[in-house]
């Protein structure tokens, strides 16, 4: 056994307290007391683990001051971290490398890697991924004690290539996902007009010129004289400060709080304010979820207090901190929080979210239609029904403009919807295939599995497009939307 106390060690110790103190001494001209007495422990177990370890090729000093500085920041927040020198030059390059990725946007919440969203039309989303699920594995190995950016690095590849993640979702058994990793290319925002009345603007996340398309969106619902808008935050993970404010301004009357941040120094705060710009005036409604963060909770949150949109959904996932990216003298870095939001009316978001004003969660489909999906029989009966109905979702359109029979015909009662349609033909083209359908969970899950049907419809009949509009149409949660614009418009007009 070794004692410790030589002179050797003494030796060390005194070195590395002398290295460190000196170092600290311009940071710390006023509490360098206090810094000395906080870091000696530090420094004396530097020392003796430089000394004693048993395997000296694990005492690196460069790894060992990293690792401190990696635990030292980790225990301020989940979203502060090191950057070592090669972390911070990937994350430096990510802009310009061409990698393979999911689609995700991930971080720690509750202490687990949680996925903040997945990004709409990515491998991730098609797979079924969805917000709040915890990678617990990613090729088998544990998510335990990962940080995000080690995270990351684990689930982007070269694309074409496949990684398996273990998903836990609420209560369920985990579960293996094998994804291919692809370029994801994000379209930050689109918009359209639906039914001729109600303007519709999806906003996957506040980067580039996001601001640009709610503009240009704003123009076209004017000149089609569109007064009610519904825009859709839901799995938005954020994205940029200035576009946050920018899309806010374009909804607020001149000299309105958008948002507020603060520091340290709770005294200092920042307030950013809405300008005297071109103020859309119609009624809004705004749709937010789990994976609702960051930026797009500065825009529900500024439109909310300002009272200037109704705000529909779930609770948003609660990350109103700014992080400042520190270079180091080694050219490694720290991501540090050193800001948070603020709402308009002074109330936090960060770890508390945005509270809808009405909660309308969005349907759930059941294990039985999941595996309908993953089985690809979505896919394969809208594939035999288009050939002995090449008509196809056009027979939907005919029925919404009404058919050619007088009300007081009977009949018309008992008409069947061309969803009930299609769902008792799905039925029966299950059973043809052996497949035992569970009564209960088809009816529950109808509304749900109609979507997905129609959805892959279009998109065999027109295109990507058609196949967006469809399923924006048949959503629960808009349909709720719309029918509150129309409540709310009612009601202004008495």
């Amino acid at each position: 056994m070794r004692l410790f106390g030589g002179n050797n060690m003494k030796k060390n110790i005194f070195m590395v307290i002398l290295l460190i103190v000196a170092a600290a001494m311009p940071l710390y001209a006023k509490k360098d007391k206090d810094a000395y007495e906080a870091l000696k422990p530090l420094m004396e177990v530097y020392a003796i683990v430089q000394d004693t370890y048993v395997d000296e090729e694990k005492t690196n000093p460069d790894d060992l001051v990293a690792g401190a500085i990696k635990g030292m920041v980790q225990t301020l927040d989940p979203f502060s971290q090191y950057l070592d020198q090669q972390s911070f030059k990937d994350m430096n390059e990510d802009t310009k490398a061409e990698f393979g990725g999911l689609g995700i946007e991930i971080s720690i919440k509750d202490g687990q890697l949680t996925v903040v969203a997945p990004i709409e039309d990515t491998p991730a989303s098609n797979a079924g991924i969805q917000a709040g699920d915890k990678i617990v594995f990613i090729d088998g190995e544990t998510t335990d004690g990962l940080e995000v950016m080690d995270a990351v690095h684990k689930l982007r590849g070269t694309p074409g290539t496949k990684v398996t993640i273990t998903v836990q979702r609420g209560q369920e058994q985990p579960k293996d996902y094998v994804i291919t990793r692809a370029i994801i290319k994000i379209e930050t925002a689109r918009y359209s007009v639906i039914n001729g009345k109600y303007g519709y603007i999806r906003i996957n996340e506040f980067m580039g010129k996001a601001s640009d398309v709610v503009l240009n969106a704003i123009g076209e619902f004017r000149e089609k004289k569109v007064k009610k808008v519904i825009i859709d935050l839901r799995n938005n993970p954020g994205g940029l400060l200035d576009q946050a404010i920018k899309v806010s301004d374009i909804f607020l009357p001149n000299d309105r709080v958008i948002v507020s941040t603060a520091g340290r120094n709770k005294d200092k705060i920042q307030k950013f304010k809405s300008s005297d710009n071109i103020e859309f005036k119609g009624d809004i409604v705004i749709i937010v979820n789990e994976g609702s963060a960051s930026a797009s909770e500065i825009l529900a949150a500024a439109l909310k207090d300002n009272e200037k949109a109704v705000i529909i959904g779930t609770n948003t996932f609660g990350k109103g901190s700014v992080q400042t990216i520190i270079p180091l003298s080694d050219n490694s870095a720290i991501r540090l929080t050193t800001q948070q939001y603020f709402s308009p009316n002074g109330t936090k978001i960060h770890g508390v979210g945005v509270k809808p004003d009405i909660e309308i969660k969005d349907p759930v489909a059941s294990t039985f239609s999941v595996e309908l999906m993953e089985k690809g029989y979505i896919t394969e009966f809208v594939t035999e029904y288009l050939k002995k109905n090449p008509e196809g979702l056009d027979n939907s359109k005919k029925e919404k403009n009404g058919a050619n029979v007088s009300e007081s015909n009977i009949k018309v009662f008992f008409k069947k919807s061309f969803d009930e349609k299609l769902m008792e033909d799905f039925g029966k083209w299950l059973k043809q295939k052996g497949e035992e359908v569970q009564a209960q969970e088809f009816v529950s899950d109808s509304e749900i599995l109609a979507k997905w049907i129609k959805t892959e419809m279009a998109l065999k009949q027109k295109g990507r497009s058609a196949s967006r509009a469809v399923a924006v149409e048949n959503d629960t949660q808009i349909k709720r939307a719309m029918d509150i614009l129309d409540t709310v418009a009612r009601l202004s007009r008495n």
